[in-house]
Parts: structure tokens; C-alpha cells; sequence
């Protein structure tokens, strides 16, 4: 990675997407505060990495991630969720995600994801907090 790599965060929490913002400051990282503005952001440029809540009022996480499966096939997604259940770990690991972190997380767990997700040979993989 020559220059910063390029995330957009999408949370329906301000604080979620704030604190993501900060912890990842040293990128370039726009801000979604759900997902139809994901999905407009989307539309105008391309991520290198989007994190990404699923639930969200309105056009939920996994939209997010299927919108952007379709148009960006090599972007990389992390989806962050309160609501961590099985069968929403396997549904968001089949839609190619890189890793699937459960809130709350630590810092050092944001960090070390971003950074693998954005390595030339990443592989998907759950973590939980």
C-alpha cells in the first residue's frame, strides 16, 4: 500500500462512527450514516475496505454488502453487529466478507482486522469480542 487506503464507515450510531473514524485516522475514511448513504457513496467512488453495522433502519448492512459485492467484487468488508449469531456470522462469511467482529470490540481488534483486510492475502475469518 503505497498511499492510504481508502474505508467507509457505515453506522447508524454517531459514536460507532466516530470512534471508528478516529481509531482509523491515519487512512482516508469517509462516513455513512446508513446505508442508503453507503449506497450513494458507493455509487460515486470505489473502497478499498468498508466496514459496515447490519442492522440499520432502512437499507440494512447486507444490503450494503450485496451493493457493494456487485459493484466492487475485490473490495474487502468487515462488518461490525451487535447482533452476532451464528447464523448471521456464516450468512455475512458467504457473502465473501474479510472479518465479522462483534460489538463491543477493542481497539487493537478494529486495527488488526483493518490491517489484514487490507493485505494482499487476507482470508475471511470471525472474531469475536
Amino acid at each position: 500500500m503505497g498511499s492510504a487506503a481508502n474505508i467507509l464507515i457505515v453506522d447508524d450510531e454517531e459514536v460507532m462512527r466516530d470512534f471508528l473514524f478516529d481509531v482509523l485516522e491515519s487512512f482516508d475514511v469517509d462516513k455513512a450514516c446508513d446505508g442508503k448513504e453507503a449506497i450513494a457513496k458507493l455509487s460515486e467512488k470505489k473502497y478499498d475496505l468498508i466496514i459496515t453495522d447490519m442492522k440499520m433502519p432502512g437499507v440494512s448492512g447486507e444490503e450494503v454488502v450485496r451493493f457493494a459485492r456487485e459493484k466492487y467484487p475485490d473490495a474487502k468488508i468487515i462488518i461490525i453487529s451487535g447482533y452476532s449469531t451464528l447464523f448471521s456470522v456464516s450468512n455475512a462469511l458467504r457473502c465473501g466478507v474479510s472479518a465479522f467482529l462483534s460489538k463491543p470490540f477493542t481497539i487493537k481488534q478494529i486495527r488488526t482486522e483493518v490491517a489484514k483486510s487490507l493485505s494482499p492475502d487476507s482470508d475471511s475469518k470471525v472474531v469475536e469480542a
